[in-house]
């Protein structure tokens, strides 16, 4: 039996594609290397249907594959016809079906199939049909149908021990198929709403455009849309490590079934260990749809909360830039606001320090970023301080004017500070500074930046 590759499953640009064809060939092409099948097709559930999605064949010719694929790629089987298809029979009845040769038997209709060997001179000798049903919803996805099982030269008839292994191996594929669908309807849901957001700015920055004869609704716009490709690239690093899991469980579970040294209970195990691991990949774009909603409505709500959810938010590209964090939060402040506005703001300072610690500070020396928050005198005071040394911006209107020269500096994220300003001045009512500063950590003296948010 050869060694299988399973990780090609949970390779993360299969979610980028607008349908599963791409998964469901990988899927197709490893089980029937795992029984030695010559060829195969996978149905998906559709309605009151089992549409066909792929099909393989390693006698025909390319040309021939291509041509039938055109030819019967609108195909549907009806789920409500009792006792005609082999497939839908196997899908209602959810057990595995052995037939040792079609030719031989009456008990489903093969016209189809006799009509194909008929006209590419094929001959259709055994078929193992598979229902793909979800290991812990026990929701049946569509069948795997394998065609013509071969040692070396000639064809055999698929047996019992096929029949075991893949009643464990179709667990495993109907829980990637249902995590790739869901994941494909999530982003399409995802884009769609992002666009209809993205117009929704457009219309919100003609308006101010008109009433202010500015470039102000312009620069908030473009900072939203470079925060974006900010997140893009930290839900990328969130996704590496649990892919990684993911892909060592698959091939443990493959060399389980294929030497058949698991119990069933094991097994399901692990696959709610893989199916959990899924749902916090979820949860990641979760994140990032509720974070680009436009809100209308302001409330009171935990600065502290925000300060976390920010962090959160920009934790990979921290990690991957030796950056430390250091806290020093007061839970009980409220203010009254748009929340997510807010993370946005403090996110737009995060990523300026962050650019200005990796540009200044080497990797040889330890780059800070320190928040605080704490209140005095019946104000709240937020500081967002770094060591990244000296600064020729000491000057508020440099580091936040609209019109700053973005050609002349290092730092693409400066164009979000004035954003934030906006923010901060016009929706929470508060006042944010920008300073050059020297203090002391850890019996160290250290230079650096800090931004001081003051609010009522």
């Amino acid at each position: 039996m050869q060694d299988l590759d399973l990780r090609h499953i949970y390779d993360i640009n299969l979610f980028n594609i607008n349908d599963l064809d791409v998964l469901l060939h990988e899927i197709l092409k490893y089980t029937r290397e795992l029984l030695n099948a010559e060829a195969g097709t996978i149905y998906i559930k559709e309605d009151q249907y089992l549409k066909f999605h792929v099909f393989q064949n390693d006698k025909l010719s390319y040309e021939d594959v291509y041509k039938l694929f055109y030819t019967i790629k609108d195909s549907k089987l009806p789920l409500f016809v009792e006792d005609k298809f082999l497939a839908v029979d196997s899908f209602k009845s959810k057990k595995i079906i052995l037939i040792d040769d079609i030719y031989n038997t009456k008990d489903y209709e093969y016209s189809g199939t006799k009509e194909f060997d008929e006209k590419l001179n094929y001959r259709t000798h055994s078929i193992i049909t598979i229902p793909l049903i979800h290991p812990i919803k026990s929701e049946v996805l569509g069948v795997v149908q394998l065609l013509n099982k071969k040692d070396g030269d000639k064809y055999i008839s698929f047996d019992e021990k096929d029949k075991n292994s893949l009643s464990m191996f179709s667990s495993f594929i109907a829980l990637s198929i249902s995590k790739a669908q869901n994941d494909v309807v999530k982003l399409q849901r995802l884009n769609e709403e992002l666009e209809n957001a993205n117009k929704r700015l457009e219309k919100k920055i003609e308006k101010e455009v008109l009433e202010n004869k500015d470039k102000s609704s312009i620069i908030f716009h473009q900072s939203k849309m470079s925060s974006m490709g900010e997140l893009i690239g930290n839900i990328a690093h969130e996704w590496k490590e649990p892919l990684g899991i993911i892909s060592a469980y698959a091939s443990s579970l493959k060399l389980d079934v294929e030497y058949e040294n698991i119990e069933k209970s094991e097994f399901i195990k692990k696959l709610e260990h893989m199916v959990d691991i899924t749902r916090k990949l979820s949860g990641t774009i979760d994140d990032f749809e509720s974070f680009y909603n436009i809100e209308t409505i302001k409330e009171n709500f935990f600065i502290n909360s925000c300060i976390t959810k920010s962090l959160e938010l920009a934790n990979d590209t921290f990690k991957e830039n030796y950056v430390e964090i250091i806290l020093n939060l007061d839970p009980s402040i409220l203010i009254y606001g748009l929340r997510n506005e807010f993370i946005q703001a403090l996110l737009n300072i995060l990523v300026y320090v962050k650019e200005d610690l990796i540009q200044k500070v080497s990797l040889e020396n330890k780059r800070y970023i320190f928040i605080e928050l704490f209140q005095k005198d019946n104000k709240k005071y937020l500081i967002i301080k770094d060591n990244s040394g000296e600064n020729i911006l000491n000057n508020n209107q440099d580091i936040f004017n609209k019109d700053f020269d973005l050609k002349s500096s290092n730092n693409s994220s400066k164009t979000g500070l004035y954003m934030t300003k906006i923010i901060i001045e016009k929706h929470t009512k508060g006042l944010i500074t920008f300073d050059n500063i020297k203090f002391t950590y850890q019996d160290i003296i250290y230079s650096g930046n800090q931004f001081t948010i003051a609010l009522a």
